[in-house]
C-alpha cells in the first residue's frame, strides 16, 4: 500500500489489514477442510492396516495447508505503522484486541528499505528495522493462554530446527508499491523530531 504524501507534521501512514470477514471465512475453510480430512480419512488409518501409512502421509498433508489457513486468520494481526520524524508508532490488532507499541530512533538499531516481493508478481518494498540485541518484537496481543499456548506450539520446531526466527529481533513494515515512497518513509522516521 502506498502511503499518502504527508504535510511536514503529519505521519506517513501505511498499514495491512485483513477484514474480519475474511479471517472468520479462511478459518472457517480450514476447521471444514479438517473436518472432512478426518471423516473421510481417519477411517483408513484406523485400525491399522497395509494402507494406513500411505493415507497417513496423505491426512498429514492436508492437516498442514487446513491448519494453516485456521492459524493465519487466527494468528496474523492488523498493522498500522504511523511513521513521524524520529518515532514509530505500531497498531497491532486482532479481532477485538488492539495494542500500541512506540518506538523511537534510539529503540531501533538499524534501519533499511528492503524488498518484500514473494512471488514473481510485481515487486514491492518495505522498511526494516532491527532491534537491539536481547530485543524481540512483542505484539501484545499473545495475553490470553490458550493463545500463548497455541503460538508456542507453532514456534517451537521452527526454533528447534533453525534457532531462533531472525523475524524475531525486525520490525518489519506493510509494503510499500514504489521504492521512492518506502525511502520517504525512511528518511521521514530518520529526521530529527521538530
Amino acid at each position: 500500500m502506498d502511503a499518502a504524501s504527508p504535510a511536514p507534521d503529519d505521519a506517513i501512514v501505511v498499514s495491512h489489514v485483513m477484514p474480519t470477514p475474511v479471517r472468520l471465512l479462511f478459518g472457517g475453510i480450514g476447521a471444514a477442510g479438517t473436518l472432512v480430512l478426518l471423516i473421510e480419512l481417519g477411517p483408513a488409518i484406523w485400525p491399522p492396516s497395509l494402507l494406513s501409512l500411505f493415507f497417513g502421509v496423505i491426512l498429514l498433508g492436508g492437516l498442514s495447508v487446513t491448519l494453516a489457513f485456521m492459524a493465519g486468520s487466527a494468528l496474523g494481526p492488523d498493522q498500522t505503522w504511523e511513521i513521524r520524524p524520529g518515532q514509530l508508532t505500531i497498531t497491532y490488532s486482532l479481532f477485538h484486541q488492539t495494542s500500541v507499541r512506540t518506538w523511537r530512533l534510539a529503540d531501533l538499531e538499524d534501519m533499511d528499505v528492503v524488498s518484500s516481493a514473494y512471488d514473481s508478481d510485481t515487486e514491492t518494498w518495505a522498511l526494516a528495522c532491527r532491534l537491539p540485541p536481547g530485543r524481540r518484537v512483542e505484539t501484545g496481543l499473545a495475553s490470553t493462554p490458550m493463545l500463548m499456548t497455541l503460538l508456542a506450539f507453532l514456534r517451537a520446531p521452527v526454533s528447534t530446527w533453525r534457532g531462533d526466527r531472525p523475524a524475531d529481533d525486525r520490525l518489519v513494515s506493510p509494503d510499500f508499491s514504489r521504492r521512492e515512497a518506502a525511502e520517504a518513509a525512511l528518511a521521514r522516521l530518520r529526521s530529527a523530531p521538530t
